[in-house]
């Protein structure tokens, strides 16, 4: 064989091995669904623990290892985390989900009182297994789920609440779990109480865009929806921004304490050689 044929033999297997890897990524992507998405637990009571539900819908098992992390902000909205197990009782911590199987997962918090909210990541973590072997070609796929945890200062009335008795083979309904979805991102943080620290024009990839620099001086996340942002200088002028003129700031989650920039369109008429300052509101 001539090292051209041999080279476009290597060069054809790379060319399969990335294609079965989109294929796989994009059907892997529906195959597994972790309920509920978000939660929150209370640091002691009957609200310190949740009961998750993973479904597994690709026709085959699947070995999948559970765990919880710390989560902390940077300012670009990435993550620092680190491990969480002395905090949280995981059962099972590993198990195989046959296809078309649903797991339930319990998990409970065991770190204590705290007297803030406090941000973790469940983690749903499909542990190594070969997919597709042709040939030379050999292609993995590991798949991770994760969900949002918060955990809260015990809340008095779940404390004095007498506990409901379960059954040892009692899974949350939809309903059950949709509700806790909404409970969990429902905080008494308003966009008024965060404090715009710095608005200015910075340079992207995409060409020039206006920077804001916001901070969530409160001890609980906030989901930014239904907000407004006024922008005005010294001199007197000023902006509204709402929907879509608040580019990537819209939607996001800015955990209590954490400080985030986000990148918006610059409004027309933006003087950029002015002072500028924010306030953010609430907006219906």
């Amino acid at each position: 064989m001539s090292i051209q044929n041999l080279t476009s033999k290597y060069k054809l297997s790379y060319l399969l091995s990335i294609f079965l890897s989109y294929l796989s990524l994009t059907t892997c992507s529906y195959a597994f669904q972790l309920s509920p998405a978000v939660a929150a637990l209370d640091a002691t009571g009957i609200k310190s623990e949740q009961i998750y539900l993973l479904t597994n819908s690709s026709p085959k098992p699947a070995a999948i290892q559970f765990s919880v992390t710390t989560r902390q902000q940077n300012t670009d909205g990435s993550e620092q985390r680190n491990p969480a197990a002395s905090s949280f009782s995981v059962h099972p911590s590993q198990v195989v989900i046959p296809g078309g199987g649903t797991q339930k997962v319990k998990v409970k918090w065991v770190g204590g009182m705290v007297n803030r909210e406090q941000a973790y990541r469940f983690i749903a973590k499909q542990l190594p297994i070969q997919l597709e072997q042709k040939g030379d070609i050999s292609l993995n796929i590991v798949m991770t789920m994760e969900g949002a945890l918060y955990v809260k200062p015990a809340n008095a009335a779940s404390a004095l609440t007498t506990p409901v008795a379960r059954s040892a083979d009692y899974t949350p309904s939809a309903a059950e779990l949709a509700a806790i979805e909404q409970a969990a991102n429902q905080t008494s943080t308003r966009p008024e109480a965060l404090v715009v620290k710095q608005v200015q024009v910075v340079n992207t990839a995409q060409g020039k865009r206006l920077s804001v620099t916001v901070h969530n001086p409160t001890h609980e996340h906030i989901i930014l929806h239904q907000l407004g942002l006024q922008l005005s200088n010294p001199v007197g002028q000023s902006f509204k921004l709402s929907g879509q003129q608040l580019g990537n700031l819209l939607q996001q989650n800015l955990l209590g304490g954490a400080t985030r920039h986000f990148i918006l369109p610059i409004p027309s008429g933006f003087d950029a050689s002015k002072t500028w300052q924010g306030r953010l509101s609430s907006q219906p």
